[in-house]
C-alpha cells in the first residue's frame, strides 16, 4: 500500500468532487449521492459552483427534494428516487412513529393530501387550510406536517410524496420507485461514495451515510466493490478507479452551506485544521458556506441580494482578501456583488 500526504489527498478529494473539474449537473447529483438541502439554496449553490451546465432558471429541472441518508433532507433526481429510498430501508405498511399520529387515520389523511397536490394545490401552507377544512384537528395538523417530518416525511419515505427543490414549500407526486433490496441499494451509494469521496476511511463512509461501521465493512465483504487503497497517516484509504495526476492547488475555491466535501469525513483534517471545526460547524451541527484558501477551510461567507459578506476564522493578508474577493466575483460573474469584509471569529 503506497502512501500520499495531506496535500496529495486534498488534491485527490478535489478532483473526485467536481471542484477542481465541473461536471454536467445530473452527474454532479448522482456522483456526490445528492446535495444536502436543510437550507433550500444550499444544492443551488453547491450546483452553482461544481456544474458546468449550471442555469439559475433550470438548475431544479428533474430533481426533488426527500429525506435522504442520514434522515436529513437531500435533492437528488428524479429518476434515482428508487434508489435513495430503497438505501433507507422502505415499509410500506403504516406503522406507529414518534410523531404519535394515530395509525387508524394515516391512509386516509395520505390520500387526501395527495389528491389535493394531485389537483394542483401544491403549496404547503394551502394543503394545511385544506386538510383544516376538511375537519383535521389542529393538534393533528402539527404532527401530520411536524417541522421535522410528520406524516409529510412517512409518505416521502414511501415514495408517495416529494418536495420541488428551491425555497418555495410545494409538494408533488413522483413517479412509482423503482423499488431495490435495501443491501444492494447500499452498496451503490457506497460504490458511488468511494468513487466520488476517496480516498476515505470506512469511518468515513459510516459518517457520510449513517451506516454503523460494522455495516460498511460487511457489505464491502460482500459486494465485491473493486477498491485500493493508499497510507494517510498510518491510516488506509479507499478509492475506486484511480487517483487523478497531480496538479496545483487552487488558491480559492468557495463551498456551499452543509457542503458535501465537509459532510463526507469523519475526519476533516485534509481541509480543515481541528481548533477551527467550531467555525466551520457549530454546536447546533449547522455547515456554514466556507472558503478554501490555499487548501485549508478558513472563512465563511454569506450571500444577499447585491452583497456577498466574509467572515474569516483569523485576519487575513491583504493578498488573501484579495483572493477570497475574486473567487466570489467569479463566482457571482452574472451579477455585481459588493464584496464586504467582516471582523474576524478570532482576533
Amino acid at each position: 500500500m503506497s502512501g500520499i500526504d495531506r496535500q496529495e489527498l486534498l488534491l485527490h478529494t478535489l478532483q473526485n468532487q467536481y471542484l477542481l473539474e465541473k461536471g454536467e449537473r445530473l452527474d454532479v447529483l448522482s456522483g456526490l449521492c445528492g446535495l444536502q438541502a436543510q437550507f433550500a439554496n444550499n444544492p443551488r449553490y453547491a450546483l452553482r459552483i461544481r456544474a458546468r451546465d449550471f442555469s439559475e432558471k433550470s438548475w431544479s429541472a428533474g430533481l426533488l427534494k426527500i429525506w435522504s441518508h442520514r434522515n436529513t433532507i437531500h435533492v437528488i433526481r428524479e429518476d434515482e428516487l428508487g434508489l435513495f429510498l430503497s438505501a433507507k430501508g422502505h415499509n410500506l405498511a403504516w406503522g406507529e412513529s414518534w410523531w404519535d399520529i394515530p395509525v387508524k387515520v394515516k391512509p386516509y389523511w395520505a390520500a387526501f393530501i395527495r389528491e389535493k397536490v394531485a389537483g394542483g394545490i401544491d403549496e404547503r401552507e394551502a394543503v394545511k387550510r385544506e386538510c383544516r377544512r376538511a375537519g383535521m384537528e389542529e393538534s393533528l395538523v402539527k404532527r401530520v406536517f411536524h417541522g421535522w417530518g410528520g406524516l409529510i416525511k412517512e409518505m416521502s419515505d414511501r415514495g408517495m410524496i416529494a418536495y420541488r427543490p428551491g425555497t418555495e414549500k410545494r409538494f408533488f407526486l413522483p413517479e412509482e420507485p423503482a423499488w431495490m433490496d435495501r443491501d444492494e441499494a447500499r452498496l451503490e451509494l457506497m460504490r458511488r461514495y468511494f468513487e466520488r469521496f476517496g480516498p476515505a476511511t470506512e469511518a468515513d463512509c459510516a459518517a457520510f451515510t449513517g451506516y454503523r461501521i460494522t455495516e460498511v465493512r460487511e457489505l464491502l465483504r460482500r459486494g465485491g466493490l473493486p477498491l485500493r487503497s493508499v497510507d494517510m497517516g498510518g491510516a488506509p484509504h479507499f478509492y475506486l478507479g484511480r487517483l487523478h495526476a497531480a496538479c496545483s492547488l487552487p488558491d480559492c475555491i468557495y463551498l456551499a452551506g452543509f457542503d458535501q466535501l465537509v459532510m463526507g469525513y469523519k475526519d476533516r483534517s485534509r481541509f480543515l485544521e481541528h481548533e477551527d471545526k467550531p467555525l466551520a460547524v457549530n454546536q447546533a451541527g449547522i455547515v456554514y458556506p466556507g472558503i478554501l484558501l490555499h487548501g485549508r477551510l478558513c472563512a465563511r461567507w454569506k450571500k444577499e441580494p447585491g452583497r456577498l459578506s466574509i467572515t474569516p476564522f483569523r485576519p487575513l493578508t491583504s493578498a488573501l482578501k484579495d483572493i477570497a474577493a475574486a473567487g466570489g466575483r467569479e463566482l457571482f460573474a452574472d451579477e455585481q456583488v459588493e464584496i464586504v469584509f467582516l471582523e474576524p471569529c478570532r482576533p
